[in-house]
């Protein structure tokens, strides 16, 4: 499966990224609640709503994480309160993105990124390694490999077809243009039926997103008389 790589690759990325945020949160809460229980202590010794060097003093001297010791504050704020304005003293951590993302724990996270890095280029060296190599009698054309009767992606994957969405395809394959005209397909598919253009577009409608999932090829109808297996 060509695709699994990459879910496993956007799966490791997804649960570094929650990880990370999940660490970021928890980092700002700690914050939040240390300069809260900082500001209730001093409120309780200076209760007096007035901000002095002795109050951004004794508010940092009861912060519990360093970090903030140097940039949290306190401000006053008017707030409306039973109809009356009233000042209310407020603590600020005044901590940037960048910096609660440096206090907290970002191991894991960092962990998961690494192996998702590690896991995609090791899936690229592998595929790249185990891409088959095109055989002499082997057709290649935008993606697709015509080998032995058999569809195959340039990983070596065997594309599923019907008869039917086979012979088509490898009419197309087979033609050096990789045109063919409507009554070309009918008369090689359907020899006996008098008209089989409602059959022949119901198969290209059903081959056209096989082709595209599995290729760089598109089947393009031209101007209603021909069919074109063209590269996107």
């Amino acid at each position: 499966m060509k695709t699994l790589p990459y879910i496993v690759f956007s799966l490791l990325m997804v649960c570094a990224l929650c990880t990370g945020m999940n660490s970021y949160h928890r980092t700002e809460d700690k914050i939040a609640q240390d300069v809260k229980q900082a500001l209730e202590q001093v409120l309780t010794k200076m209760p007096d709503n007035v901000i002095t060097t002795d109050t951004i003093r004794c508010y940092r001297s009861h912060l519990t994480i360093a970090e903030l010791k140097d940039t949290a504050g306190i401000s006053m704020r008017t707030i409306h309160k039973d109809g009356r304005l009233s000042i209310k003293l407020v603590a600020e951590a005044n901590c940037g993105f960048t910096t609660i993302v440096m206090m907290s724990d970002q191991k894991a996270s960092g962990s998961l990124l690494v192996v998702g890095i590690l896991w995609l280029m090791g899936s690229m060296w592998y595929m790249r390694r185990n891409k088959p190599a095109l055989m002499p009698d082997s057709l290649s054309y935008g993606g697709i490999v015509y080998h032995g009767g058999r569809f195959l992606t340039t990983l070596g994957e065997e594309i599923r077809l019907t008869p039917m969405q086979h012979a088509l395809l490898e009419m197309f394959i087979t033609t050096k243009s990789h045109t063919l005209s409507k009554q070309e397909i009918c008369d090689r598919l359907w020899p006996k039926k008098p008209d089989a253009s409602d059959t022949l577009y119901t198969l290209i409608r059903r081959t056209r997103p096989i082709v595209e999932a599995h290729s760089n090829l598109k089947i393009e109808s031209e101007r209603g008389k021909c069919y074109t297996l063209k590269v996107k």
